[in-house]
């Protein structure tokens, strides 16, 4: 009987400094080809996502990924081949990417799976870390999709796979390679995934394969890449704030249930099209998407280079917290709800910044001195045992030499206090003269208003 720690998971964390590094080369490569390929709100943004999506995943146990799966091989499981098998190896291949493609379709085509897989589609750019833009929810909804692959193919084999098929997704998402010749013909390759995240009309519902393209020709989603994709949503977001982005989805099917007559139409929203409203087809009505304005300028308010770098250096420390938090277990599970607080309002404040919300400062201010503020507070509940925030002296993962740094980074934060508190008297201004903030949650319930007066708002297909 398998058991949650008879499967592998440790894969895609192995991957994660390679995959930071490729981003490091494609960066390098825009540079010498004098080409943006990243831009830096959007990209941090990016790995904002990935990294709440993580932090959340890590406040439950990680077993709901795998407790079905499981249940169905320990108690269902037609037969039991060995995992050494070539034959099992190529089925589990070709199993794992089926199911991957019929999920994925369906995370474009039922509005309330939409919801969260929309997430991974509302970046503007199309580059590596585009990769890391994950969704909290969506996976307590995919594993549904494999739970037929579990009456063949053991557990370990099956997530083997399945982090092999996400690893391989990872350089598709890439400006930087063209077409690969014949092989476009078989796998999914950065030119087919460009289109998939183009929101141009053509483009919308295509290619959701994860390594084999040859679904989509199968299953008639295929579309080869003939015009150049302009990437995010057909309604594109105008905020970085990372909560909105992962849930505004949700607020307008709520909005258009309560904007719907009749329960019929209220449960359609739930599961028909994200573009469709009564009157259309179960997708929706694909002549009511807008037209590609190649002049459309990105969502990308600019903010002084010293704040970017404060930003840059204060989102380093964050990143190499959170890998600790998931990487090491607490003593407390209330501390560990606290620590991941800190670091989502973390993130948080840095997408206030460059959203130029006129909030920020004070927002930057409060996390300074809620983390000094957590530190007093450990010295005094672990006394002589203290280091830093939950570690204490007796921890068996606590890291050889880490006083230096823990030293450096209170000064840093002390330093980082002084500094932003220095700037108060010049920066709100700096932030309220700015273009003016167009509030996300306000263009949410312009769209809510023009359903109720019968404007087709965002009833259109929303996904790309």
């Amino acid at each position: 009987m398998y058991e949650e720690k008879d499967i592998p998971t440790e894969l895609l964390a192995t991957c994660l400094p390679y995959l930071v590094g490729l981003m490091a080369m494609e960066l390098m490569v825009g540079l010498l080809l004098k080409k943006r390929l990243y831009r830096l709100s959007d990209t941090i943004n990016n790995i904002s996502h990935g990294m709440i999506e993580q932090l959340v995943f890590s406040l439950s146990s990680k077993g709901i990924e795998f407790v079905g799966y499981l249940y169905v091989w320990n108690n269902y499981a037609l037969i039991e081949l060995p995992t050494d098998s070539i034959a099992l190896w190529v089925l589990t291949f070709l199993g794992v990417d089926l199911c991957y493609y019929w999920f994925h379709r369906m995370a474009h085509e039922i509005n309330f799976i939409w919801a969260s897989h929309g997430v991974h589609h509302s970046s503007e750019d199309m580059n590596f870390s585009t990769a890391f833009r994950q969704s909290i929810v969506q996976v307590y909804m995919s594993w549904t999709f494999y739970l037929p692959l579990a009456l063949v193919i053991p557990p370990s084999l099956f997530y083997t796979h399945k982090q092999l098929n996400t690893l391989y997704q990872f350089w598709i998402h890439t400006k930087a390679v063209g077409k690969i010749g014949p092989l476009e013909k078989v796998l999914n390759t950065p030119s087919h995934h460009r289109v998939h995240h183009g929101r141009n009309p053509r483009y919308l519902d295509k290619n959701y394969a994860g390594i084999l393209i040859i679904w989509d020709r199968m299953f008639g989603t295929f579309q080869e890449e003939d015009e150049v994709p302009v990437y995010g949503l057909v309604h594109p977001l105008t905020t970085f704030d990372v909560l909105f982005g992962q849930f505004h989805h949700y607020l307008y099917i709520l909005q258009r249930i309560y904007a719907e007559h009749g329960l019929v139409n209220k449960l359609a929203v739930i599961w028909k099209g994200p573009g469709w409203h009564p009157g259309t087809g179960r997708l929706g009505d694909i002549t009511e998407v807008p037209q590609i304005d190649y002049s459309q300028q990105k969502y990308d308010p600019h903010i002084p280079a010293y704040l970017s770098v404060y930003v840059v250096v204060h989102f380093i420390v964050v990143s190499i917290i959170s890998f600790f938090l998931f990487s090491h277990r607490f003593h407390s599970y209330v501390l560990h709800v606290m620590v991941t607080m800190f670091l989502i309002f973390s993130l948080q404040t840095f997408a206030a910044m460059f959203d130029k919300k006129p909030t920020a400062i004070a927002m930057e201010v409060t996390r300074i001195i809620i983390f000094l503020v957590a530190e007093v507070v450990c010295w005094f509940i672990y006394k002589d045992d203290f280091v830093f925030l939950w570690y204490k002296q007796d921890d068996e993962q606590l890291l050889p030499g880490i006083n230096r740094p823990v030293r450096i980074l209170r000064v840093f934060f002390l330093v980082s206090l002084c500094w932003i508190v220095g700037r108060f008297a010049s920066l709100p201004s700096f932030f309220a003269s700015s273009t003016k903030y167009k509030s996300a949650a306000a263009s949410v319930c312009k769209v809510s208003a023009q359903i109720h007066s019968g404007g087709s708002g965002q009833n259109h297909k929303l996904s790309t």
